[in-house]
């Protein structure tokens, strides 16, 4: 009995200077997790913006005249779908489309010559991401993209010198760079400039010039 008192005097003081001293010790508060912290997922987003498709590189003196190239640049889109391999690296695949239809014509008959129907493009690419603080990364892109153009011929003749009346689609270099802006750990926005490089050889029946795509974008993350 005596031991009994002894412990229950004890604990009854103890609960007194706790008391005094402003009550029991608070929980200690977590320290806030980092934007991005999360090292690996997979995301899927969507970008739109300006887009130029060069057609006007191809504006020469020729047999009929110079060539005058119209609607060279318009509205750009972009879905695709990546994967984080870790804080600095990710693979990205996407689906860009152009919505500007250049028209391409003789500048002293003003005849048209063909119409650019569609622009788009399949790409893969490789992403190095250099994170700058907490909430912002830096990046560079660099891979391939199926890049397809669609012509609708409209004059009855080619002039000379003009690389044909066909559908170009070839396999490209792409390559981009931009920047993350992390809202929360999970809804990321960025800013970005992109380009497929197309084919160069004006006089190959398989030209295309070179795209150029500037564009902001939004992309949901989903940790593994």
């Amino acid at each position: 009995m005596k031991k009994l008192l002894a412990v229950s005097a004890i604990a009854a003081l103890g609960f007194s200077s706790l008391s005094q001293a402003g009550g029991l010790p608070e929980e200690m508060a977590m320290a806030p997790m980092a934007y991005g912290s999360s090292d690996q997922g997979i995301y899927v987003g969507i970008q739109g913006g300006w887009g130029i498709t060069h057609w006007k590189s191809i504006e020469r003196v020729d047999n009929t005249g110079l060539r005058n190239i119209e609607s060279d640049n318009g509205a750009v889109g972009r879905v695709f779908l990546g994967f984080d391999l870790c804080k600095y690296f990710a693979i990205e695949g996407g689906y860009s489309y152009f919505f500007n239809n250049p028209k391409i014509k003789t500048a002293s008959t003003g005849v048209e010559l063909d119409k650019v129907k569609r622009t788009h493009a399949i790409d893969l690419m490789g992403k190095i991401k250099a994170p700058v603080a907490d909430e912002f990364n830096l990046y560079a892109k660099l891979g391939a993209a199926y890049q397809m153009t669609k012509l609708d011929k409209g004059g009855n003749t080619t002039p000379a010198g003009y690389p044909g009346d066909k559908n170009r689609d070839n396999i490209t270099l792409a390559y981009g760079a931009g920047a993350d802006y992390y809202i929360t750990p999970n809804v990321i926005a960025n800013i970005e400039w992109l380009r497929f490089n197309g084919r160069a050889n004006a006089n190959d029946s398989k030209f295309q010039p070179p795209t150029d795509a500037f564009m902001v974008g939004l992309r949901y993350k989903f940790d593994i």
